[in-house]
């Protein structure tokens, strides 16, 4: 009785503090009610956090906490890590000659980039690494923050082989070392929603701890306010509209949405006005964007590894039938804690002797090949062409296909709209230049931008930055300069489009004409460091020194050690005599990047000012060991020799 008490009690503080606290939160349902029979999709509804959650549901909650999902983002600590860990681990960037060796100092992870000259260490650099993005299921990679500003290190641990490498897309010379941005897109499908500064392109707030429930359910605060009121719903009988549950949805169309939210892994293009915070599971996700995804012909077995909704759609299974991934996955329960015969039932469920065709192989067959396990057949263990030393399995359920099959040449033949749909031309041509960017830098793709935006029949004003991105992926900066009259400064409102419009004034010469536009991107992005750097470049060109030192100090109050705005300061130092400064400055942008050309150049540059001689031919040798064909540098080289 005392214990029952006690509940009695404890539920009516919590009730009359959600009462209070739903009373001032100013949710209108009835207005909710009008624009989306989800209630919780009012912008009023707040969201909650699992440890909420868990107060009712606690035993889903356990499991879930289990699964990929759940640990697909904590903090860089041990227990977290499923990495392998010793004194002669190291991972050789062989195309910019620096090795990687991870290590923990008490309980906190460092990687530590070097190169070595000869047998001795010719630079080193310790990185702290805050957090592990990734389960381990398939890898732990690995993140850094500084200021607030949140990047990834140039390293991942693969757990199905149990090896470190360079972190995907860093392989093959395109490694950017530890300036590889973790931005809005990459952290909304990795994590719960974080709170993001929109002055920037990867300043968080508050970074949350792995996705959680909310993710694809939605707000809870008024799910959580509403049971401790004691409104209750029968959920057997009806929707409780508080709160999502996607088995709920009314169509296929959005119960496929929650998942293909970040199963869907391409090229996103957002509709105008959007984020990649604004989906919310029981919206249309065609609504927030179109995801593109690349096909190839033949036997279709290449594709890109979280693009599992995109894959199942292509099977018959899901053409000839209303399966949805909850058809087959209970995503409260970890994949590798589900039975095998799970997923054979729901195979089951169709494929009997009075249902779909049955298996031709025999039981006893099945048996030896693989336990008698579906999946092990029809959803055949597949590489992916984006993450290097992993394996999953291939969601289009098919026929085996047999080794030789696999092998065969498949090509690209363009861009599918995976979302569905059939998204405008200018659309389509903002996939090609995204796919460019982010995955294979192919002429063709561009040449494909540029069938669609001839296709578009957008007004200038939505068409012309589309052509500006093209052409500046093309690196035809006459054509963008030909255009930018069209566009002043004034009437843009994309950062990237005044920045890439100011450079290519900059790239022709005529940096006069290039400042009002890096002038516009800093204030459409102030928190962007490229774009500061490059006006105080502007500057600099122009002589205006004292402007240019302004600007390039203001990067540095939130980038310390951004290489390419110390580099310039020191020219600035140089130039107005303040050689120590100088010397600063460069040695700074050096230590960050020791092969950073600009940098060594300037150096060279100053120890001839010095009367060093010696050290300036030693700083232009190394320089020009990494960069044989650097004309400065050979320039002066020679007059040095001579």
């Amino acid at each position: 009785m005392k214990k029952c008490s006690k509940h009695l009690l404890l539920y009516l503080l919590l009730a009359t503090g959600a009462l209070l606290c739903y009373c001032r939160s100013g949710i209108n349902m009835e207005s909710t009610a009008q624009q989306s029979p989800w209630l919780n999709h009012n912008d009023t509804v707040a969201y909650v956090g699992a440890e909420t959650c868990k107060n009712c549901h606690a035993g889903i909650y356990e499991t879930f906490m289990r699964t990929g999902m759940g640990q697909s983002f904590y903090h860089a600590t041990p227990q977290k890590s499923a990495a392998r860990f010793g004194p002669h681990i190291a991972v050789y960037d062989s195309i910019n000659r620096f090795y990687y060796h991870p290590f923990w100092r008490s309980d906190s992870l460092f990687i530590l980039e070097y190169r070595l000259l000869g047998k001795d260490t010719a630079y080193r650099r310790e990185q702290y690494i805050k957090y592990i993005i990734g389960s381990g299921q398939h890898t732990n990679s690995h993140l850094f923050e500084e200021n607030g500003y949140l990047y990834q290190a140039p390293v991942t641990f693969y757990s199905q082989k149990g090896i470190w490498d360079l972190a995907p897309g860093f392989e093959g010379g395109f490694s950017s070392r530890f300036n590889r941005i973790i931005g809005q897109e990459c952290m909304t499908c990795h994590n719960s929603l974080p709170q993001f500064n929109q002055n920037s392109e990867n300043k968080f707030d508050q970074v949350p701890m792995g996705i959680t429930c909310e993710r694809c359910h939605g707000p809870g605060q008024l799910h959580v306010q509403q049971k401790l009121l004691g409104n209750i719903v029968d959920t057997a009988t009806q929707t409780d509209y508080t709160i999502v549950n996607p088995r709920k949805l009314p169509t296929r169309e959005l119960q496929m949405n929650v998942c293909q939210r970040c199963h869907l892994q391409g090229v996103s293009v957002l509709k105008a006005g959007k984020s990649f915070s604004d989906f919310k599971p029981g919206m249309n996700l065609t609504d927030i964007m179109d995801v593109f995804l690349p096909e190839f012909d033949g036997n279709q077995t290449r594709f890109i590894m979280a693009s599992q909704a995109h894959r199942l759609t292509k099977s018959a299974c899901y053409q000839n039938s209303n399966m949805t991934c909850l058809s087959c996955h209970n995503p409260h329960i970890s994949v590798k804690e589900t039975p095998r015969q799970t997923f054979n039932n729901a195979c089951l469920k169709c494929h009997t002797t009075a249902g779909k065709s049955v298996c031709t192989m025999s039981e006893a067959k099945r048996i030896n090949a693989n336990k008698n396990d579906c999946s092990g057949c029809h959803m055949q263990v597949s590489g992916s062409i984006d993450i290097p030393h992993v394996t999953i399995h291939d969601h289009f359920i098919r026929k085996p296909i047999s080794e030789t099959d696999k092998n065969r040449v498949e090509n690209f033949i363009g861009l599918v709209a995976a979302t569905g749909g059939n998204p405008a031309a200018i659309t389509r041509a903002k996939g090609y230049l995204h796919y460019f960017e982010s995955y294979t830098a192919s002429p063709p793709l561009l040449d494909s931008a540029q069938h669609y935006l001839q296709l578009a029949n957008n007004p200038p004003d939505e068409k012309l930055p589309v052509l500006i991105h093209a052409l500046y992926l093309k690196q035809d900066f006459w054509g963008i300069s030909k255009r930018a009259a069209a566009l002043p400064p004034a009437q843009i409102t994309d950062a990237w489009t005044a920045y890439r419009i100011g450079e290519a004034f900059l790239q022709n010469n005529t940096p006069d004409k290039a400042q009002p536009y890096f002038e516009k991107a800093c204030r459409l992005l102030p928190l962007q460091p490229d774009f500061g750097a490059k006006l105080g470049i502007c500057l600099l060109q122009q002589n205006r020194f004292d402007e240019a030192r302004k600007v390039l100090l203001e990067v540095l109050k939130e980038h310390k050690n951004h290489v390419s705005a110390l580099t310039n300061l020191g020219f600035i130092e140089v130039n107005t005599g303040n050689l120590q400064q100088a010397e600063q400055y460069y040695r700074q942008a050096l230590r960050q990047n020791p092969g950073y050309e600009q940098a060594l150049m300037n150096m060279a540059g100053l120890r001839l000012l010095q009367r060093n001689t010696a050290e300036a031919k030693k700083l232009l040798t190394q320089l020009l060991a990494q960069n044989p064909h650097n004309k400065e540098a050979k320039l002066l080289m020679q007059q040095l020799i001579k």
